[in-house]
Parts: structure tokens; C-alpha cells; sequence
């Protein structure tokens, strides 16, 4: 009512009150106070801020994801041509006539997943499991329509692929590729060394030989040390395929002559027929060490020494010596670590050690106990002080801390701390000083605390370690329960030794590198240049030269990052790498020497044959259907006959402003034009 009455009241007064309006003819008059009315109507209803409904559709395309395995491995095969030539042009009919009904997303997959599909067959490792988890992370909650996986069946990495597909709500399409024939083959499978030995000491080598419809052949396996190119055999074995599939464990024992990197040659002497030789060769590298770090463990039998004494004699670079503290009459110079189990006691205070250790700034990790006297471990200015409350103990399980940065702790480590049983503690109160590092903290009775469990301070030049605790070897006991190795506990005590035994890096010029690279992996390397104030400067050029084994150099300049340096050389091909790096600093010429491994992957090469009952369980698994190769045609019309995968129509509702359509002001605009255009016309205004 509102809007009608303004605007009969608008256009009474003004019309009504011009006396110019009345000489105007009678019907012209009504239209122009109906064109007012109407106008004047239309402003005030569309200032009330009405809103309108509108609804519409959308039309959303299911998602059809194709992962195509780029591994060697497809190459394998008496079929190579079609996968060069022929496999590409179905693909890509394929993917044309699915495009027009489905959103189609391509990728290929080797040791990682790529968004782009390549027809190249030269990824040096398989990882079926990570692509399928990928997928599923990707899409979890979109309109994923059906996943095609194109593979051999074959994998090198990762886990099983039946398990890693569960997870995916969606139809499973396999397209199976390579071959099934088993063929005339002997492989060098297995080759399991220890990357370091020592200068004079024996090493072993296991080698696990397979063959398959080679019976009643014979051949020589020989094992060769490679230096400058030349080849020098050390252990020769004739060996004969006494079975249609042989198996044989070779274990060989090498004397280290010399130190340094050193490059050995495993063969296995090709038989007439046999199809597939790069599988006969395995190629290692291993390092000679002149001599191990020693670490010195002071304490009375235990077990939480035993455990962490085995990891240290399993590590590359250290070996522990144990003594009861009053049996011990060495000097400590020897040594570039100290243990102390439960030590200072009550009964041993090891007074002269500890002010031994302290003139040497040798490192010193205690782990304490319920024999530990804790007044004298106070007095040792750690950064920690436990204050006990008494003689009684308390149970804490360990939580990652926050913020610890010492030596990096990946994301998988920090979630299981939670997971290992408790140690025990003193029950007491802690005063830690803002320098101590702390790697885990005390979870009592499920309350998170700020006490550590286990942490590390730096006073000087000298760095401590404290574990809070004892009876740390259930947790390499729990660790080998949960995962059938003890690859956590090794790591994280070789890591904490590590850090401590090592001595830190003074020169003004430093390179940071790994000792090993694959060779599907770039060679990347860090440098950091100080000024005399131990400032970080990256003015001047960093080079580096490397040097293969057939004496070949390879020059490069390293990139500046904000304040260091940083190289990226790219792919390198397999073997054994020097390094000299230099940098001019003002008048000083900074040069520093190193070494590193290329190491080949030759794990395409292993097996062969394909696994297509693993193709055809995925797709039973999950509604899908396995096609081989040559029926790639036959995916699309496999697709477009399930109801399943339809596209789906969305409606949708929402309100709007009225004052939004743009027609209605073109109409305000007319009406007001008309109406003055009338008036002026006639002589009015």
C-alpha cells in the first residue's frame, strides 16, 4: 500500500499544483501522471530493499584420474616396441573420447607420482603404494568417478598396493602391461654390505644368486675391486644351475688395503640364451675408514648400556669400550665421547674423571638413575638440576618438545615417542637453564610437563647430553616389537652421538653434503663462507669441480641463497665422485676436498615378470575390471555404461537483491526520459 499511495501522492502535488499541466490535452495529461505514478511507485518499492529468489543448475563432471607406471621395468619386455610406438597413440584415443563426458586427469608415477604423462619409461624405482595414497589424499571429498592404473604389477618401493588402495571409494580400472612370460634369466638380487670398513680388518659381502630355466648351465661369479677404470678380480666362484629355479647365498670376505671410497663389481658370467644382462651386474661402493671414534661408557652392568653400547658398535663411524668406573686406568684423551651410567653414585663419585673430562672439554652424556647422587650430578653446571623429594621414583613417558633443533627428528619419530614405555625418574622438581635444548619431555601419569627427559646444553666449547632416566632398552625393545627392526632406536641414539662426539667445524669455509646420492636424485650441495668475525658473507664465487673415476672434471658455480650457498648439479651418473671446492675471500684462497657416491639403482632390472594377479585382486577389490594394453579401446565404453559415473546436476538456490537486476534501472531510465521528453516537447518543464 505503501508504494501505490507515494505515488499517487507524488504525482497529485505535481501535477495537480502546475497550472501549465492543465492546458495540456486531457488524455496526453493522464498518461504523463500515470508514467509519474508508476516511476514514483517503482523508487520507493525498490528502497523497502526487497529480495528475489533465483535458482539454477550446475552441471559437475565426475573425475577420472589415469596413473601410467613410467618405470624401466615396462621395457623388460618382448613387447617394447608397442610401448614406444603403438601404447601412446591408444592412450591418447583413449583420453580424447573419455574427455568429452569426464574430467580427465592423467599422471605417471616411478618412485614418486608427476602430473603429466610421459612415455619416456625411465624411472629407476616403482612405488605403486604412494601414488594410490596420493590419489586418495587429492581427491578425498570431490567427485572422483574412477581411478586407471596402468602398471606391470611390479614394485620395488613402498608397501603392498592391494593394501594402499583400500582407502579409495571409487570404482578401480587396471590396465595390465608387460609380460608374464617367465624367461631363460640369472640376477645378482641381493648384495648386502656394510657402507664403511676399517683400514686392515676383513668385511663381508652376502650375495644372493637366482636363476630361472637355467638348468644344467654353469658360470663364474667374481667379485672386482675398480680402481682408475681397471678392474682387479678378488674373489672368483664358478657356480651351476642345478635346479629350474636356483637359489644361492654367496657369502665373500674382502680385506681393506686402502683407505678411501672404493668401487667393487659383482658378476655373474652371462649362459648362451639368456635375454637379460644388466641384471648380472652389481655395482657398490664402500667406504674405508683409517680408524672409528671411540666412546668411553663408564657404569655397572646394565641393560640400558647394553642396548645403547650394540648401537654404537653397529654404527659406521664409532665403537664403545665399557669399564667398571673403578677398573678404569686409561686416559680419557683417547676418547671423543663419555657415558656415564648412574654415575656420579654414592658410592663412586669418580671425582678425578670428571675433573679429567672437564680439563679435555671432552663431551659427557649422563644418564641417570636411581644409584645416581644427585647433588654431585648438580655440580657438574649441565643446565639441569633435579632437586630430588626424596628417595622414591616416578614413571614418565616421553612427548616430543617443541622446538628442538639440534639434529633434525622427523615427523614419524616424534609421533611414536608417545608410543614407548615409560622410563623411570627421580621423583623430584627440575631447574633447567634457557640454553638446555630439550629433545623429550615428561608425560606423569598423562599431565605434559616442562621437565626433560631428554635434553642437551653446550657450556663453552663442551656439550652435555642428560636422559633423565633409566631403562631406556625397553624402548629398543618396543621398537623392534612394532616394526621388526630397531631403526628408530639406532637412529635416534646415533644421531644424539653424533652430535655429541663430533667436533664442531671451525673454518671459515665449510661444504655440506650427504657421502651417497642416487642417481635418479640431484647432487645438492650447501657452503657457508665466514668473514674473520664469524659473520655469514656470500659476495664472493664459490666453485667446485668434481672428478669421476676415469678422471673427468665437472665444473660448476654454486647459486647464492640469503646469506650461503646452494648447488644443484642434476642427475649424475652412477660411481665414485671427488670434490675440490675453492672460494677468495679478500686475500685468502679457502679450499675444501671431499668425496662422495652416485649410487646406480638396478632394481628395474631384478624382476621382470609381470604380476597381473595383483592388477586383477586391485580390480576385483573395488568394482573395476583389468584390460590388457592392446584393449585400451575398450576402457572408455567400460566407463560410459556405468550409471554410477553420471554427471551430476546441482540446484541451487539463493536470495538477491532486487536493486541488483540491471533491467530494472534501464526501465527507471526509460520511464523518467519518456515522461521529461513528453514535457518538453509540449512546453512545459
Amino acid at each position: 500500500m505503501l508504494c501505490p499511495l507515494a505515488g499517487l501522492l507524488y504525482t497529485a502535488f505535481f501535477y495537480f499544483r502546475d497550472a501549465k499541466t492543465a492546458e495540456l490535452p486531457r488524455p496526453l495529461r493522464w498518461a504523463l501522471q500515470a508514467l509519474r505514478f508508476t516511476l514514483t511507485g517503482i523508487i520507493v518499492f525498490l528502497l523497502l530493499s526487497p529480495l528475489v529468489q533465483n535458482t539454477g543448475n550446475t552441471t559437475e563432471k565426475h573425475i577420472i584420474d589415469i596413473l601410467k607406471n613410467n618405470s624401466a621395468s615396462i621395457l623388460a619386455t618382448g613387447d617394447s616396441m608397442f610401448y614406444k610406438t603403438g601404447y601412446k597413440d591408444l592412450w591418447a584415443k583413449t583420453i580424447d573420447r573419455l574427455s568429452s563426458r569426464y574430467d580427465v586427469r592423467v599422471m605417471s608415477f616411478g618412485s614418486r607420482l608427476n602430473d603429466s604423462m610421459n612415455y619416456r619409461f625411465d624411472e629407476k624405482e616403482t612405488d605403486i603404494s604412494s601414488a594410490l595414497e596420493e590419489i586418495n589424499k587429492r581427491y578425498y571429498g570431490k567427485n572422483l568417478g574412477a581411478v586407471i592404473l596402468a602398471t606391470d604389477g611390479i614394485y620395488n618401493k613402498g608397501f603392498d598396493p592391494l593394501y594402499a588402495v583400500q582407502p579409495i571409494r571409487c570404482p578401480v580400472y587396471t590396465v595390465a602391461l608387460g609380460d608374464t612370460t617367465v624367461k631363460r634369466d640369472a640376477v645378482v638380487t641381493k648384495v648386502e654390505h656394510n657402507n664403511t670398513a676399517f683400514l686392515g680388518n676383513t668385511f663381508p659381502i652376502q650375495i644372493v644368486l637366482n636363476a630361472q630355466k637355467m638348468e644344467g648351465e654353469s658360470t663364474v661369479l667374481t667379485v672386482s675391486d675398480v680402481t682408475a677404470g681397471k678392474e682387479q678380480k678378488l674373489f672368483v666362484k664358478p657356480v651351476t644351475y642345478s635346479s629350474p629355479f636356483f637359489h644361492l647365498d654367496v657369502p665373500v670376505e674382502l680385506t681393506a688395503t686402502s683407505a678411501g671410497l672404493k668401487h667393487y663389481v659383482i658378476n655373474l658370467a652371462p649362459v648362451a640364451g639368456e635375454e637379460n644382462l644388466q641384471n648380472n651386474r652389481r655395482d657398490i661402493y664402500i667406504r674405508i675408514l683409517d680408524r672409528r671414534e671411540k666412546v668411553l661408557i663408564l657404569s655397572t652392568p646394565h641393560p640400558d648400556v647394553a642396548a645403547i653400547a650394540e648401537t654404537i658398535n653397529g654404527s659406521e663411524g664409532f665403537e664403545a669400550e665399557s669399564f667398571l668406573p673403578q677398573k678404569f686406568t686409561g686416559a680419557l684423551n683417547k676418547y671423543s665421547l663419555l657415558i656415564l651410567n648412574q654415575l656420579p653414585s654414592e658410592t663412586e663419585h669418580i671425582t678425578p674423571i670428571l675433573q679429567q673430562a672437564a680439563q679435555l672439554e671432552l663431551p659427557v652424556l649422563f644418564m641417570v638413575g636411581s644409584e645416581s647422587d644427585l647433588n654431585m650430578f648438580n655440580s657438574q653446571n649441565t643446565g639441569i638440576k633435579i632437586n630430588s623429594l626424596g628417595s622414591q621414583t616416578t614413571d614418565a613417558e616421553a612427548y616430543a618438545a617443541d622446538g628442538f633443533s639440534l639434529f633434525t627428528v622427523d615427523d614419524a619419530s616424534k609421533n611414536y615417542f608417545s608410543r614407548l614405555p615409560a622410563l623411570t625418574t627421580p621423583f623430584a622438581g627440575y631447574k633447567v637453564s634457557p640454553s638446555v635444548a630439550i629433545l623429550c619431555g615428561q608425560n606423569i601419569q598423562n599431565a605434559i610437563t616442562n621437565y626433560p627427559l631428554i635434553a642437551f646444553n653446550s657450556e663453552g666449547s663442551r656439550k652435555f647430553c642428560i636422559i633423565c632416566g633409566e631403562g631406556i632398552f625397553r624402548w629398543k625393545l618396543q621398537d623392534y616389537a612394532d616394526h621388526k627392526n630397531n631403526n628408530f632406536f639406532d637412529g635416534l641414539i646415533n644421531k644424539m652421538i653424533e652430535y655429541l662426539a663430533i667436533k664442531e667445524d671451525k673454518s671459515f669455509f665449510r661444504i655440506q653434503a650427504p657421502n651417497t646420492f642416487k642417481d635418479d636424485d640431484p647432487v645438492e650441495m650447501d657452503a657457508e663462507l665466514y668473514n674473520p668475525s664469524y659473520q655469514l658473507v656470500n659476495t664472493p664465487e664459490v666453485t667446485i669441480t668434481f672428478t669421476g673415476e676415469g678422471g673427468k672434471n665437472y665444473s660448476y658455480t654454486f647459486s647464492r641463497t640469503s646469506n650461503a650457498y646452494h648447488l644443484n648439479a642434476g642427475m649424475m651418473q652412477a660411481g665414485a665422485y671427488t670434490y675440490t671446492a675453492q672460494v677468495k675471500e679478500g686475500d685468502q684462497l679457502y679450499t675444501k676436498k671431499g668425496e662422495f657416491t652416485v649410487i646406480p639403482m638396478q632394481v628395474e632390472t631384478l624382476q621382470t615378470i609381470a604380476d597381473h594377479r595383483l592388477l586383477y585382486n586391485i580390480a576385483g577389490s573395488h568394482d573395476g575390471k583389468m584390460v590388457f594394453a592392446h584393449q585400451l579401446d575398450q576402457l572408455a565404453g567400460m566407463l560410459e555404461s556405468r550409471d554410477d559415473i553420471k554427471p551430476v546436476i546441482y540446484s541451487h538456490t539463493a536470495k538477491s537483491p532486487l536493486l541488483d537486476i540491471k533491467w530494472i534501472f534501464f526501465l527507471i531510465l526509460l520511464l523518467a526520459s519518456v515522461e521529461w521528453f513528453i514535457r518538453k516537447w509540449n512546453g512545459t518543464y
